[in-house]
């Protein structure tokens, strides 16, 4: 997506073949909320074993990802201006949630003037804390949705225990913290959004995430403990330190 979004239309065509030569012809991974709802899929279908496995990258919508990356040429200025606006509307969308209680955060804090301000584990704490409101207005109706079925509140402890479900569940926290509940450097342009956070799910999947946002590889580095937890997290590293760790192979 941030490939196609380049206004120019060669320099979008060359980075497009660049991702097709990185990837080394495999299909990319499934976008996070298609992976939190196939895992749902799974803890439904699982055997009596109680195992939970699921298959990703067989989501039909990204088929022309698939294209794209094969021909980048069909990522035309209509096709750019189209992920454009999705993009806006979803960093919008994901805004109203995480930015919409700022003000009844920051009075509330006010009121404690003399106290420690929160820190994002502190947040946290709290978020863990609701987690029976998290079961009930979040996971509840959305495996509800995706499986047909009603979702018990032992389930749902039992469930948690796949990491894709807390690193998504995660980024919505870290985003609250950031957004709402820090005093300084809140603004939109400083910290993660909601695209790059709910990609804290792909930490259950993959040995390495490089990234060369310095606010996404912070938000990931914290998110990540929810994966090492269950031996499970991958490693996240700053582009500069993937390129210098190359160089030496070049």
């Amino acid at each position: 997506m941030e490939a196609a979004k380049t206004p120019e239309g060669q320099q979008r065509i060359s980075l497009v073949k660049l991702l097709r030569r990185l990837s080394d012809n495999q299909r990319p991974l499934d976008r996070p909320n298609t992976l939190v709802r196939a895992a749902a899929r799974s803890y439904a279908e699982r055997q009596p074993s109680g195992a939970t496995t699921f298959t990703t990258n067989v989501d039909p919508d990204l088929d022309g990802v698939w294209v794209a990356l094969n021909d980048p040429e069909v990522i035309d200025d209509d096709a750019r201006l189209e992920i454009v606006t999705w993009a806006k509307e979803w960093g919008d969308e994901y805004d109203r949630i995480v930015y919409g209680g700022r003000d009844r955060f920051q009075a509330l804090i006010a009121k404690y003037r003399d106290a420690r301000r929160p820190s994002v584990a502190d947040t946290f704490r709290s978020y863990l804390r609701n987690v029976d409101q998290i079961f009930t207005s979040l996971v509840a109706p959305i495996y509800q949705r995706e499986t047909g079925q009603t979702l018990s509140r032992e389930e749902f402890d039992e469930m948690m225990r796949e990491p894709i479900w807390p690193l998504y569940l995660g980024g919505y926290a870290y985003a609250l913290h950031q957004r709402a509940v820090q005093v300084n450097d809140y603004s939109r342009t400083r910290n993660a959004g909601g695209i790059d956070l709910g990609q804290a799910v792909y930490l259950r999947l993959c040995d390495t995430f490089v990234t060369n946002d310095r606010a996404q590889y912070r938000a990931l580095r914290f998110l990540n403990r929810f994966a090492r937890a269950s031996n499970l997290g991958a490693e996240v590293l700053p582009y500069g330190h993937f390129r210098r760790r190359l160089l030496p192979f070049g």
